[in-house]
């Protein structure tokens, strides 16, 4: 059985997708060093366009489940998070880097492939890179809250399931660079609901 071809919005774009991420009404798109959000409802133009870090590029966007807001990661290693509070002024924007620097003081250059928010903790995600580290975070906090043992490649897509107890982790070549780990690509399921989270959901309902 064939589908027809229908579509209820269209938007053509003058260069490559790198990323996108839907919730509620607004779709984000990461299309080079530039992230734009559409409105659904009115998607003639943009209603928000932005360089997230100052002419980096993107490596991907996720859209925050039920709240306004998105995250977005970059080559280089470092997250953009944006998240409004409807019922407060407590908004979150901040950017920061994965990865510590090295001994010589230097920033380690690791590309963020994918971001995943919970739909279990209000404010926490993880991240996956291309050396192959997934690291769940709290937003609020803006702390590192666990990192998973390194994976046999590049993490190459993050998801949760619909309760967040469980996350899927593909490990992946991405061919993003020519000294990558080509091992068997593989996915594991963990079980996250385990991890020491519950100041930071006792935190979340206060």
């Amino acid at each position: 059985m064939h589908m027809k071809k229908t579509s209820l919005c269209l938007r053509s774009l003058d260069a490559e997708v790198d990323s996108m991420s839907v919730s509620g009404f607004n779709v984000t798109v990461a299309i080079g060093a530039s992230m734009l959000v559409y409105d659904l409802r009115y998607f003639d133009q943009p209603v928000e366009s932005k360089e997230a870090f100052n002419g980096t590029h993107l490596r991907c966007v996720s859209s925050i489940p039920d709240a306004e807001g998105f995250a977005v990661g970059s080559v280089d290693g470092r997250v953009s998070l944006q998240i409004s509070n409807p019922f407060s002024s407590n908004d979150i924007r901040y950017i920061f880097r994965c990865h510590p620097k090295s001994k010589d003081g230097r920033h380690y250059l690791v590309s963020v492939n994918d971001i995943a928010f919970s739909p279990l903790v209000s404010g926490a995600f993880a991240t996956g890179d291309n050396e192959g580290y997934v690291t769940i975070w709290d937003a609020g906090s803006r702390r590192r809250l666990v990192e998973l043992p390194r994976y046999p490649n590049s993490v190459a897509s993050l998801s949760y399931n619909h309760t967040g107890q469980l996350l899927a982790v593909a490990s992946s070549h991405t061919y993003q660079e020519a000294k990558e780990i080509e091992k068997p690509p593989r996915i594991f399921i963990h079980r996250v609901d385990n991890i020491d989270i519950g100041s930071i959901s006792a935190s979340k309902r206060s």
